[in-house]
C-alpha cells in the first residue's frame, strides 16, 4: 500500500488530488472505506443568513485529500485511521497572486492553505463519512511594496483570508465513492486600503453542497456559441444526440442535479434542510438518465 503524508498545499486543477483506497485480499467484496473524489469538487454555497452575505459567493472549486498513517512495519497503511485535508480554490489564488505580483507570502508558518482534521474510517448507517476537528485554513499577506510589470512602484494590500469548515460529511457508497459532500464553512476576508490604511472585514457562513466531477452547463445557440444562460440538460449523465447532447456530463445518474445560473456549472439539486444527497432521476434528462 502507498503511504500518504500531508502536503504543504493541495493542488487543484490539472494536478490530481491524492486519495487513499484499500482493498481486501479475499474474493469477497471488501468493507467500504471512507474516501474522497480524485479531483476537485464544485461546491455550491447557501448563506445561512442571506441578509448578511457580504461575500456574495455562489460557490467555488474545493479540493479534498485523505491520508492514512503507516502501520508499525512502515510498509502498509493503517486503514482504521484517516485524516482529511480541505482546500478552497480561493486560498491558492490569493497565495499565488501575492507571490507572483509582489513576492509576498504569509510570514506565519502555522498558517496553512488547507484545513486538516480527522476523518471516519467507515461510513455510518446513512452512508456518510464524517469529519471532525478541522483546523482553520488561513493566509495573511502583509502589505508589500513592489515594482509592477511596467516598472512603476505599487503596493500589495494587506489581505487575510480564512476558512473554517465544520460538519463536513462525504457520501460514500460503492457506486458513488465520495462524489458528493455537504457541510458548513465560515469565510472571512479582511483587506486593507493602502491609501488610507482602513481595513474592511467581511464574514459569511455558508451551508455547502459539493459535487464531483465538475461539469459545465452553459447553453449554446444554433451556431454552437455560448449564450451565458444555464442549460440543465447538459448536467445529464448520459449522451442524447437527438437532443443535441453528444456527450454525457460524467456525473453519476443516481444524483439529482441542475445547472447553477451563476456558476454555469452542474450542482446538486438540493437546498439546506433537505435530505442529503438528493437521489433520483432529474426529470429533464429523459429516459437516457
Amino acid at each position: 500500500m502507498i503511504r500518504h503524508t500531508p502536503p504543504k498545499t493541495i493542488a487543484l486543477g490539472a494536478s490530481a488530488l491524492l486519495f487513499t483506497a484499500a482493498f481486501g485480499t479475499s474474493c469477497e467484496q471488501p468493507p467500504i472505506l471512507c474516501e474522497v473524489a480524485s479531483s476537485a469538487y464544485i461546491v455550491k454555497y447557501y448563506p445561512k443568513d442571506a441578509g448578511s452575505d457580504c461575500l456574495k459567493l455562489p460557490g467555488e472549486r474545493v479540493g479534498m485529500s485523505v491520508y492514512n498513517p503507516p502501520k508499525g512495519d512502515d510498509r502498509e497503511i493503517d486503514a482504521t485511521q484517516a485524516t482529511v485535508a480541505i482546500q478552497a480554490h480561493a486560498m491558492g489564488v490569493l497565495a499565488d497572486d501575492a507571490k507572483n505580483k509582489a513576492g509576498a507570502t504569509d510570514p506565519d508558518s502555522n498558517h496553512k492553505q488547507y484545513s486538516l482534521g480527522d476523518y471516519a474510517a467507515r461510513p455510518d448507517a446513512d452512508d456518510l463519512c464524517a469529519t471532525s476537528g478541522l483546523s482553520v485554513a488561513e493566509q495573511h499577506i502583509p502589505e508589500t511594496a513592489y515594482t509592477d510589470a511596467d516598472g512603476h512602484p505599487a503596493i500589495y494590500p494587506e489581505t487575510r483570508l480564512a476558512y473554517e469548515w465544520r460538519d463536513v460529511r462525504v457520501y460514500m457508497t460503492f457506486a458513488t465513492s465520495g462524489n458528493a459532500a455537504t457541510g458548513e464553512v465560515t469565510i472571512t476576508r479582511d483587506t486593507e486600503d493602502p491609501a488610507t490604511g482602513d481595513h474592511e472585514t467581511c464574514t459569511t457562513t455558508y451551508v455547502a453542497s459539493a459535487l464531483f466531477p465538475i461539469a459545465g452547463c452553459e447553453a449554446v445557440d444554433a451556431m454552437g456559441q455560448a449564450t451565458g444562460m444555464p442549460d440543465d440538460t447538459r448536467c445529464c449523465a448520459n449522451a442524447d444526440p437527438s437532443q443535441g447532447r453528444p456527450f454525457g456530463s460524467g456525473i453519476h445518474p443516481n444524483f439529482k442535479v441542475k445547472c447553477d445560473p451563476e456558476l454555469l456549472l452542474c450542482v446538486l439539486d438540493w437546498k439546506p434542510g433537505e435530505s442529503f444527497p438528493p437521489l433520483g432521476k432529474s426529470s429533464f434528462c429523459g429516459a437516457g438518465g
